[in-house]
């Protein structure tokens, strides 16, 4: 049964996420994760409901909403299953964006759907998750996005999820540097110059390897800038092949030299079309309050990521094991409109509070597993 986006239940429970979203995080551990779990087992009773494939899929691992107590019992969605038409809980007429998710080489790509409502979530998840990790320091900063705009590119995560911080985090604005043409470096230096000549706080967001491409191209021409106190850098999304990959700490060791931006205000964030919530590391968080530890990416209230083991058995490890690798598990109450619980392609193990990504799941790694895209379409 599919829903309306004003249907009274479903609008109850989304504003209830939206208020947990925003103010969740001021609550008690116990009463926190109790209200993560009541919020979870809610949103996961509409998504059986009106998602027949995921309600199948369900059903062979024998679970329903009325079998389950704990949002650890709800099937993780496979990330294949998005090369489906059908991870919707609302009729097509209700698409408002649709992002193409990345995919592997010469694959299909998948869609993630979301509802006009289901985006206005999505969106106070990122604004408040960049606000609690990018700007812990509250600093009103230009933003510089090495991205197209939405307009641009309407199916690209990142153009929305970016373009989102920059209008509602601070006052001061920013522009996007890539265009039809592509990256347009000569403007991206030139309102560089003119921030630093201000002393004028930047944010330069990029994809890793377009940083990677900038970084380049300022050692060709032996140019350096030396930015503002509290400028900073978040980079996404890996290399993909397209740029020469570096170490991470070559890359911050380049951002320093070349842009005077310290590491400490050197951001990784990862990023999924199929999941609305973006995960920072919380390096500056850490540095802002004083704390030396290892940079790590961090969950905020709404979400939780587990590892679960590579045996086919839906089995979770325990969060103090943190030696062992497994498939990244995202459960996330911003993913309103299609699946709250996302069985990723990538490797991952626990790491302090949080979780570190440490590459790709290769065929053959989930032995005996068959969360598969059958699973989900056929009878």
């Amino acid at each position: 049964m599919k829903f309306k986006q004003d249907d009274a239940s479903v609008a109850a429970l989304r504003n209830e996420i939206a208020a947990f979203i925003k103010t969740g995080g001021a609550l008690g551990d116990k009463e926190r994760s109790d209200k993560f779990n009541k919020l979870s087992i809610a949103l996961f009773k509409i998504q059986f409901s009106a998602i027949e494939g995921y309600a199948r899929y369900c059903v062979k691992k024998g679970v329903t909403p009325d079998n389950i107590n704990d949002y650890l019992q709800i099937p993780p969605m496979p990330v294949s299953a998005f090369k489906s038409d059908d991870i919707f809980i609302y009729s097509n007429d209700d698409i408002y964006l649709t992002f193409k998710t990345s995919g592997t080489s010469g694959s299909e790509r998948g869609r993630a759907y979301f509802s006009k409502t289901g985006a206005g979530l999505t969106s106070l998840a990122i604004i408040e998750n960049a606000k609690n990790f990018m700007f812990p320091d509250k600093i009103d900063t230009h933003f510089l996005l090495v991205a197209p705009s939405p307009k641009a590119a309407p199916e690209l995560t990142m153009a929305f999820g970016i373009t989102e911080v920059m209008k509602n985090v601070g006052t001061l604005g920013g522009r996007h540097y890539i265009g039809p043409s592509g990256l347009n470096i000569d403007e991206f230096l030139s309102d560089i110059k003119k921030y630093e000549n201000e002393g004028a706080p930047v944010s330069i967001i990029a994809p890793s390897f377009a940083m990677v491409v900038i970084l380049d191209k300022l050692a060709e021409k032996n140019i350096k800038f030396k930015m503002a106190p509290g400028s900073r850098v978040l980079d996404a999304g890996g290399f993909k092949g397209r740029s020469r990959e570096i170490s991470r700490p070559d890359m911050l060791r380049s951002i320093e030299e070349r842009f005077a931006i310290p590491p400490q205000y050197c951001i990784n964030a990862l990023g999924m079309s199929e999941v609305g919530t973006q995960y920072y590391d919380d390096n500056l968080k850490n540095h802002i309050a004083g704390v030396t530890a290892p940079a790590t990416k961090r969950n905020p209230h709404w979400a939780k990521t587990l590892v679960m083991k590579l045996d086919g058995a839906m089995n979770y490890l325990a969060p103090q094991i943190s030696s062992v690798k497994g498939a990244l598990v995202h459960f996330d109450l911003s993913n309103f409109d299609r699946a709250l619980a996302i069985l990723t392609d990538d490797l991952g193990c626990y790491k302090e509070d949080g979780f570190e990504v440490c590459g790709r799941i290769k065929e053959g790694d989930v032995k005996g597993c068959s969360l598969t895209i059958e699973e989900l379409i056929k009878n």
